[in-house]
């Protein structure tokens, strides 16, 4: 009768009446396994109470009576007999037990203490790990502290099948809040057609994934959705692989500013650029809007980063920018990384609770078909990645390919590809250029050339 670990348990972190009542009142009343909520052996102290708990919840299960004869039996048919106290403890239990009506508190009790003891087995893991020598680094150690301690955030909270008529009124009662409020499920981009599309914007726990070919604007478009959500006062961490933290800065100044990027990358400010410049520093002054331009960060780094950031600021929108220049991991194929890195930062989405936006690269394919628009196959280095995301949007830009179409001018496109909780849809938009802004398109859409492709080949072929 000892208990399952070697470790000697404080007095607290065990209940043994409590876990005797369990049993005694099961063998009292099998009814009463409905009511124990999830109780498993595993969550008893001593082993004893576990192979009794086991041999109960076998027959009940079988649909045979389970008392302390049956229970003995069954026992004693696996020569666990004698190791659990035989028959007189058994009788024991059930006398020592006036009832089973309050066996849900005594369930309760028997997981509590569970949860103490895998708490302080957690925290001796964590301890060994920070005092022992070896090859963990101090981020590393950080991540598998983080690990163990959320996992047993999820212990005891049993998610078991509910009937549809259960579900239904809280899912109702959202959609009568959000139609008397007009307030849209989600995070806005600040742009009005994107939201629409995404059914009222970013989503909590969601993966999206905007890609495109080089200079079509996928970091223009991110920073400027970034910016728009630290705008309405909520918390953004750009993770910048690609960009210094000074250019993400004066993007975020011609953008907010209206301010022309080469103008104010070269110091050429026209009198009229002056005062949107000091309003675009005093409007940003308070934004939390963080931004990390660590090169080739690892998915810990990101993990650990966006973790600490969110204990300390809060986070509701992370940005990584991008999946092609991340680093590290066990996998040695790029593909099998690329995959690595998009699964962990869908699992990192889930367990922020907030949307994560990751960029990526496309392959060259779409350049080979005569309308250039891209698809899910051209994701770059993995098709994990279209696996992984929740929404995957291509930004194009048509222009690029015909750029004497002066109807293209401007003109960009949002292809949504993928929408896991929506419809697959085109976006237009209008892609100011030399102040890296997007804003919804107005007017009738713009005609593209139906020969650009051929002249693009044609001018490739004669240089």
């Amino acid at each position: 009768m000892n208990a399952p670990d070697d470790f000697p348990q404080p007095r607290a972190l065990f209940s043994i009446e409590a876990e005797q009542a369990v049993l005694g009142g099961l063998m009292l009343d099998n009814g009463a396994i409905d009511r124990i909520n999830g109780l498993e052996p595993a969550h008893f102290y001593r082993d004893d109470h576990r192979e009794v708990f086991g041999a109960i919840y076998r027959l009940v299960l079988a649909n045979r009576p389970a008392d302390v004869v049956t229970v003995f039996e069954a026992l004693q048919s696996q020569g666990k007999s004698e190791r659990c106290g035989g028959l007189g403890y058994l009788t024991d239990l059930a006398q020592r037990t006036p009832s089973a009506a309050n066996i849900a508190r005594y369930a309760e009790i028997v997981r509590d203490r569970a949860l103490l003891r895998e708490t302080a087995v957690a925290a001796r893991k964590v301890l060994e790990l920070v005092e022992s020598p070896g090859p963990t680094k101090g981020a590393e150690a950080v991540d598998r502290a983080q690990g163990l301690f959320a996992d047993l955030a999820q212990v005891g909270v049993r998610r078991g099948p509910k009937m549809i008529g259960e579900l239904m009124e809280s899912v109702i009662t959202q959609v009568d809040e959000r139609y008397h409020s007009g307030i849209e499920p989600g995070i806005s981009t600040g742009i009005e057609s994107i939201d629409r599309a995404l059914n009222g914007g970013l989503h909590a726990g969601n993966l999206v994934i905007v890609a495109g070919r080089p200079s079509m604007g996928k970091t223009a478009l991110t920073t400027d959705i970034g910016l728009n959500i630290a705008d309405a006062g909520l918390s953004v961490l750009l993770d910048s692989m690609e960009m210094s933290d000074a250019e993400i800065v004066a993007r975020a100044l011609a953008n907010r500013g209206r301010i022309n990027l080469s103008a104010l990358l070269r110091g050429r400010l026209e009198d009229s650029d002056w005062p949107r410049l000091t309003w675009a520093v005093q409007n940003m002054g308070d934004m939390r809007f963080a931004i990390d331009d660590t090169p080739a960060m690892s998915l810990l780094e990101v993990k650990t980063k966006a973790k600490a950031h969110k204990r300390k600021h809060g986070l509701d929108l992370l940005i990584v920018d991008y999946l092609g220049l991340m680093s590290g991991g066990e996998e040695k194929m790029r593909t099998q990384q690329i995959g690595a890195y998009s699964r962990g930062l869908k699992a990192l989405a889930k367990e922020l609770d907030i949307p994560v936006v990751a960029l990526s690269q496309l392959s060259r394919k779409n350049e080979e078909r005569p309308d250039k628009r891209p698809m899910l196959s051209d994701l770059r280095d993995s098709g994990d990645i279209e696996q992984d995301a929740d929404v995957v949007l291509f930004v194009h830009r048509p222009e690029m390919y015909d750029p004497n179409n002066e109807a293209l001018k401007g003109y960009a496109e949002v292809l949504i590809r993928k929408n896991r909780n929506g419809a697959l849809c085109d976006v237009p938009l209008l892609y100011k250029g030399p102040v890296t802004k997007f804003e919804d398109w107005t007017g009738p859409l713009p005609m593209v050339s139906a020969g650009a492709a051929a002249r693009k080949r044609g001018i490739a072929a004669d240089l």
